[in-house]
């Protein structure tokens, strides 16, 4: 290649990282979500975070599980007086609103993987909310993965280790963690005493890697879910609502039009016509209702 042939080579590839650069910003200023770059960023920010903070152990995470303490002090935030826009509710949970995730290694390569669950911030010290299934995940990993660490990513970009488990409840399906802040603040949401039916309730979460997903809808109905394995079986309160969500929103916060916390994303169910015509007819969107949460902390 002649001195021509390189200086235009290099021309070219300059144009493209300035036009990667300059369709990035255009499309962050015009509101557009870049899952993409937040997935390389994230990526980038744990591996840098995992040398030189430690996380919660997959041992501790376990034994945490295991017995966890009755209830855990946490400093809330006060509830909202004013009906805020949809636009508004959205705004002020992405703040509070994280990625959090096991980070760790498969066996068929080198590469640190990330698997995606949401949760939210409910004191600014830094202690949040998720499921007791997103932590199991990271406790009980298995299929020959090598757990590297648990850690969340707030919506500013920054990262934070988990550091350890203060109380979880395996029958709701909640987990209440405390991050390694550095004496760093964080935007934290308000808990509401809890929602009726027919009330307007908002979502936000990463179903399927598509990164702060929100979605609005009805609380359709309360029950008593039967949950458990076959030798224990019990019943745990549930909150059916119609907002959208799936894989990935798992610790994610349902709010209502106040943009206060009324229930925990946590599992869907589908509804079949019956064994001999197994069409699907409905899937359930159950999440835990704040009350469930109340009964784990000690504001």
């Amino acid at each position: 290649m002649n001195i021509f042939s390189e200086k235009l080579a290099c021309k070219k590839v300059v144009i493209m990282l300035l036009s990667f650069i300059l369709i990035s910003t255009l499309t962050m200023a015009q509101g557009f979500t870049n899952d993409a770059k937040i997935a390389v960023d994230y990526q980038k920010s744990v591996d840098s975070l995992l040398l030189k903070t430690k996380t919660v152990t997959l041992e501790d995470a376990k034994q945490m599980l295991a017995n966890p303490p009755q209830s855990a002090a946490v400093g809330i935030v006060k509830p909202s007086k004013k009906v805020l826009t949809a636009n508004a509710i959205y705004e002020r949970a992405k703040a509070a609103t994280v990625i959090t995730g096991c980070v760790y290694l498969c066996p068929r390569c080198s590469n640190a993987h990330i698997s995606e669950s949401s949760g939210y911030i409910i004191d600014p010290k830094g202690i949040m909310v998720t499921n007791y299934h997103v932590v199991a995940t990271y406790a009980n990993m298995t299929d020959g993965n090598k757990p590297l660490g648990f850690v969340v990513r707030m919506a500013n970009g920054r990262t934070y280790a988990v550091k350890s488990v203060l109380t979880s409840s395996k029958e709701n399906d909640l987990a209440v963690l405390q991050l390694e802040t550095n004496g760093d603040l964080l935007p934290a949401l308000p808990l509401a005493e809890g929602a009726k039916v027919g009330e307007k309730v908002f979502v936000l979460g990463h179903p399927k890697g598509m990164h702060y997903f929100f979605s609005q809808g009805n609380v359709m109905d309360k029950y008593l879910e039967e949950a458990g394995d076959p030798n224990h079986r019990f019943f745990r309160e549930m909150v059916v609502i119609s907002a959208d969500y799936a894989t990935g929103s798992s610790g994610g916060p349902v709010m209502n039009e106040y943009g206060d916390v009324v229930a925990t994303v946590s599992n869907t169910h589908p509804l079949i016509h019956s064994e001999m015509n197994p069409g699907l007819q409905m899937v359930l969107k159950n999440t835990v209702p704040v009350e469930s949460l109340y009964k784990l902390i000690k504001p």
